[in-house]
């Protein structure tokens, strides 16, 4: 008897287990004990803590981020802040913040995200970002994780430089607005070198980015 009901309360552990969403922990980051979180500086922010779903990485040096429109999810870094005083949301319909990121070797970086959950025609997005700068942006178009994405890279200096997406869900109206700008205040030789690894690592970050299965029962927090 005692080994059926040992049976019995490992299967319902095992099944509660697997209920939990991909990337979460039954207790959140922001529910936790200093001490008991990682010693990076995404964590030691109170606001940025909020969106962070697990103290575990989802690759070396990022942690999940789940958007309070609970729309989207996506690799953050360990470096980065969600500024509160700029942070602006309208239920699950937008969402808006600039992320400070702190590169490491003396390189700071600005994330800006904008949410909608009915994105405009790609010509007339594409257009708006454009207008941001003083260049013509070459955009890329690539498909990555149902996303649709629009990326291109700009440079308004040789100090400060960066990239420009869109992405647009294939499934529904919703998209995003990204642009990440990098400050380099290193030598030449090292801008230029932060410009090229850049490129690469912004591309991996933007595919981390996901559109969550559109539910309208679950309440944004």
């Amino acid at each position: 008897m005692k080994y059926w009901f040992a049976m019995v309360l490992l299967f319902l552990v095992l099944l509660l287990g697997g209920c939990q969403k991909e990337g979460e922990q039954s207790v959140k980051p922001a529910e936790m004990d200093m001490e008991d979180l990682p010693d990076v500086r995404a964590f030691q922010d109170e606001f940025t803590r909020g969106f962070l779903l697990s103290t575990e990485e989802t690759r070396e040096g990022y942690y999940p981020f789940m958007s309070r429109t609970r729309e989207y999810k996506m690799d953050f870094p360990a470096g980065g802040i969600v500024g509160e005083k700029g942070y602006s949301k309208k239920g699950q319909e937008f969402e808006s913040y600039l992320a400070g990121v702190d590169e490491g070797n003396g390189f700071e970086a600005s994330i800006k995200i904008d949410y909608y959950s009915k994105i405009g025609t790609t010509s007339s997005e594409l257009g708006m970002l454009s207008k941001q700068f003083k260049q013509k942006l070459n955009f890329k178009k690539y498909d990555k994780n149902e996303n649709t994405t629009y990326l291109a890279n700009f440079e308004e200096d040789e100090k400060n430089f960066g990239s420009v997406a869109l992405l647009d869900d294939k499934n529904t109206k919703r998209g995003l607005l990204l642009i990440y700008e990098i400050e380099c205040v290193g030598s030449d030789e090292d801008c230029e070198i932060k410009k090229k690894t850049m490129r690469s690592k912004v591309e991996k970050w933007i595919n981390s980015i996901k559109f969550m299965k559109s539910d309208k029962n679950v309440e944004a927090q």
